[in-house]
């Protein structure tokens, strides 16, 4: 059987001059979610094979072999010096990983494989790549001359660094949406990181973008009520590293951008909705809350964005969408009335209790739907406790200076640095649970959760166990079943 060719013979023979056009025609599989764009190919005197990376000391194939099927060998021909051309292009339609590279005509300046020995003669035009691949996720680039070529092609200003990533505002796939540009380490042989580290990086790639298997997030459920799920992500599940590891589905703390996005998608299936029906405000410590209706969920994506900048408490009477808050120590509240079907999610860290974040979330419930306060059913979520929260004098002067009962939220502890010194510790669901007592709600509607996250980091996410780049809990709620006709609120 004649072996299909995918030599671009036209742009071989026009080769002249000092000029090299591409020797090879895309390889674009239709169900492809990821683009690998590497500099140019070397020389042909430096080829196994007919395909991308061909040079045999090259490790891409060996590192996909290892990634996907646990040995590094798997497309290797040894007895031949090559790689299994055949298996490969097999392989690659199977899973759905596209190649072409970010230059369609080179200058070589120096007679080996070098990238910085290029000069790009052409760049290519990868929007008509992306066009099609309408399933596309994420384009790859594994080296330095790649990366820049592309990112002054699609006028991107912040060039990722190894194993970063970024948002690409000009690009979208048909169905996938948003594409994200993944900068991964160079395979060749030169790149001084180990074959081992390389491989973990193209594993986490190949993770977010969908190709490898994922756990599914573990979530803590709330019973708040037959209308509505309420629960709280932990850390097990999904694809995140690092300090982020392994659910996170947070875009403001640090985290890939295609792992948030994969992460995402995970919940997004489990909760049995779309993306678009998963909000998450960017929260800055305020009191603002936002209100989610019909008109929102109208708006743009760009739109929804700055709606929802600067926002710490998000309200809604849509069903099937998930309003909810980020959190890594601060206390997240959840809020819902059964009687007018309508929820809240808050995020109150100390200065948005400072602030009585929470009364002002239930004075906009009443405002906005007619809710009842002794008819609302409160939830915290994960938070730091009181004999974890060490707080400096001026936090402990900001709370007495709004009047809450130090006496009552605040004790003092030896610090574990000098058993000599005292620090104030504060209570914030305590606080929290006050102002909705203070607000109106029964008592025995009001559910605090046990969990600290400085004590359970292993569990949950905690800034100040983590750092500040780490992931976060997001504590969600979603109305899941219209209740016949909300009731007016009397008396």
């Amino acid at each position: 059987m004649k072996q299909e060719s995918f030599l671009n013979i036209e742009n071989i023979r026009r080769s002249s001059g000092g000029v090299e056009y591409h020797p090879l025609v895309p390889f674009l599989p239709e169900n492809a979610k990821v683009l690998f764009l590497g500099s140019f190919p070397p020389q042909r005197k430096r080829w196994c094979m007919d395909f991308y990376y061909p040079n045999f000391i090259n490790d891409h194939w060996r590192i996909e072999g290892e990634v996907f099927f646990g040995d590094r060998n798997h497309f290797v021909d040894d007895a031949h010096k090559c790689f299994s051309l055949s298996d490969i292009v097999d392989f690659c339609r199977q899973q759905g990983i596209a190649f072409y590279d970010a230059s369609t005509a080179v200058c070589r300046l120096e007679d080996n494989a070098s990238d910085k020995f290029l000069d790009v003669v052409q760049p290519t035009d990868v929007r008509a790549l992306v066009a099609q691949l309408p399933h596309l996720r994420v384009i790859v680039t594994t080296g330095e001359k790649a990366t820049e070529t592309l990112c002054q092609t699609l006028d991107v200003p912040t060039v990722p660094k190894v194993n970063g990533s970024v948002v690409l505002p000009s690009l979208q796939s048909r169905d996938a949406g948003r594409l994200v540009l993944y900068r991964l380490p160079s395979s060749s042989r030169a790149y001084p990181l180990a074959f081992s580290k390389k491989v973990e990086a193209y594993r986490s790639m190949f993770l977010g973008a969908g190709l490898l298997k994922t756990a599914e997030p573990q979530l803590f459920y709330y019973d708040m009520g037959k209308g509505v799920t309420a629960f709280s992500t932990t850390r097990q599940g999904g694809c995140s590293t690092g300090s982020y590891a392994a659910f996170n589905i947070n875009r403001y703390s640090g985290d890939s951008e295609l792992h948030v996005g994969r992460n995402r998608e995970l919940l997004c299936r489990l909760l049995n909705i779309g993306d678009d029906h998963l909000l998450m405000p960017h929260q800055t410590h305020d009191v603002r809350v936002a209100c989610i209706d019909e008109a929102f969920m109208t708006l743009r994506a760009a739109e929804r964005q700055e709606a929802l900048e600067g926002v710490d408490a998000l309200t809604t009477r849509l069903p099937g969408v998930c309003i909810g808050v980020s959190t890594a120590d601060c206390v997240p509240l959840l809020l819902y009335d059964p009687r007018r079907q309508a929820v809240c999610a808050v995020h109150a860290g100390w200065r948005g209790t400072v602030g009585r974040i929470a009364e002002k979330a239930v004075a906009a419930m009443v405002a906005s739907y007619g809710s009842c306060p002794q008819d609302l059913v409160a939830q915290t979520g994960p938070g730091i406790s009181l004999d974890s929260f060490e707080v400096g004098q001026e936090v402990y002067d900001a709370f007495a200076a709004a009047a809450f009962p130090m006496e009552h939220i605040s004790r003092q502890y030896p610090t574990t640095a000098n058993a000599q010194e005292q620090k104030w510790h504060i209570d914030l669901p305590q606080c929290n649970r006050d102002q909705l007592l203070a607000a109106g709600l029964r008592a025995e509607n009001i559910s605090l959760s046990t969990v600290c996250t400085y004590q359970q980091s292993d569990t949950y996410f905690s800034a100040r166990r983590l750092g500040v780049r780490s992931g976060r809990i997001f504590t969600g709620i979603v109305i899941n079943r219209q209740q016949e006709g909300g009731q007016p609120c009397i008396g």
